[in-house]
């Protein structure tokens, strides 16, 4: 929804990033002593691709993990079935660690300061969303060994 957001009405401030990719790259927010005004970037295009960057990311993730769960739900009969479909969990998991652990909180939270960014912090909620997809991911592998040990353990009891 995010993505689509972005998408849709980019310069929204309550229905778009933009406000907030451009604040965070120009350090908008960021105290004037805190000695890192080098790093900033108050160039427009660069703040763009910054944008576009998220909005992918972001879309990436919901349309691959829209695809896991459909695929998932489909083929949910049998341990060995839905543990093959698991591949776009994995992926779209990995894709969300991506945007929302090194995205938002290496780049943004370390390179470009948004920890000392008053106005434009959003490390919390990239922390969540990136805590959230690792234990999706997490979980989705415990199934995945649970099942292939229980199927083990039944081709074991029949031999």
């Amino acid at each position: 929804m995010v993505a689509f957001d972005n998408i849709t009405n980019p310069v929204n401030p309550q229905g778009s990033n933009w406000s907030f990719v451009q604040g965070v790259i120009s350090g908008d927010g960021v105290p004037a002593d805190s000695g890192f005004q080098w790093r900033f970037v108050d160039a427009t295009w660069f703040q763009a691709i910054g944008y576009v960057g998220v909005i992918a990311g972001e879309a990436s993730t919901g349309i691959l993990l829209l695809i896991a769960g459909v695929k998932g739900l489909r083929n949910s009969s049998t341990c060995p079935r839905w543990g093959h479909t698991q591949k776009w969990t994995y992926v779209g998991g990995i894709v969300g660690l991506a945007v929302f652990f090194f995205g938002f909180m290496v780049v943004g939270g370390n390179w470009f300061i948004m920890y000392l960014n008053s106005k434009w912090n959003g490390l919390e909620p990239a922390f969540q969303n990136a805590v959230m997809a690792l234990l999706m991911l997490i979980l989705v592998t415990g199934v995945l060994i649970g099942g292939n040990l229980a199927h083990e353990h039944e081709d074991s009891k029949i031999q």
